[in-house]
């Protein structure tokens, strides 16, 4: 019979993007709930269920960790958007598409709106909010001089066009933010009937 004592298994360690992930999920619940200044790190290593260590591993501070919870918000709306813009669709087809995956993402429940509302509380994030909005007007500047010269857009000034369509999206946004009585997506339909009466040729 064998007595020798059996030797542990050394515990695998889960890879950095799992880690990552699960660190920015309970962030956004944190930031979302509590609020930026609110939320610490403590918060963030209970409901994501690992040490501070851990925590400090990955991520220097409380800001980095916010900063790469915008990031990763921003960067799949702009992932969808890329995909969009590849495809032979009358522009106002897909420039309204577009709107609809805005505001699909950002009234995905009240977390979003909330974590959104925190963004704009904090200056660094704002400066990647100004960054956010002067990517969307350049790509929607773009998307209407091609629906212009294709003859599907009224011979308008392009970035005109593109900060109206904007201001439009962000509004809407903005409203649900403030007022958890209002629905955003309800209402997009009626906005973008507006926008392409307006502007369709």
């Amino acid at each position: 019979m064998n007595t020798a004592p059996r030797q542990s298994r050394p515990r695998k360690r889960a890879p950095a993007e799992v880690r990552r992930a699960q660190i920015l999920e309970a962030a956004f619940e944190c930031f979302a709930t509590r609020g930026y200044h609110t939320a610490t790190m403590d918060d963030l290593a209970r409901v994501s269920g690992l040490s501070k260590g851990s925590l400090y591993w990955h991520f220097s501070s409380k800001e980095e960790v916010f900063l790469a919870l915008f990031d990763d918000w921003v960067g799949p709306i702009f992932e969808d958007w890329s995909q969009l813009e590849s495809e032979n669709r009358p522009c106002l087809d897909l420039i309204r598409a577009l709107g609809e995956i805005s505001v699909e993402r950002m009234t995905a429940g009240p977390i979003p709106l909330g974590a959104w509302g925190e963004f704009l509380r904090q200056p660094k994030a704002r400066e990647r909010y100004a960054t956010v909005l002067r990517e969307s007007r350049e790509r929607l500047t773009a998307l209407v001089r091609r629906g212009i010269e294709r003859g599907e857009i009224r011979d308008l000034d392009p970035e005109g066009i593109a900060v109206g369509l904007t201001a439009a999206m962000e509004g809407t946004l903005l409203q649900a933010m403030v007022d958890s009585e209002f629905d955003a997506k309800a209402h997009w339909p009626l906005v973008w009937e507006g926008i392409q009466r307006g502007y369709q040729r």
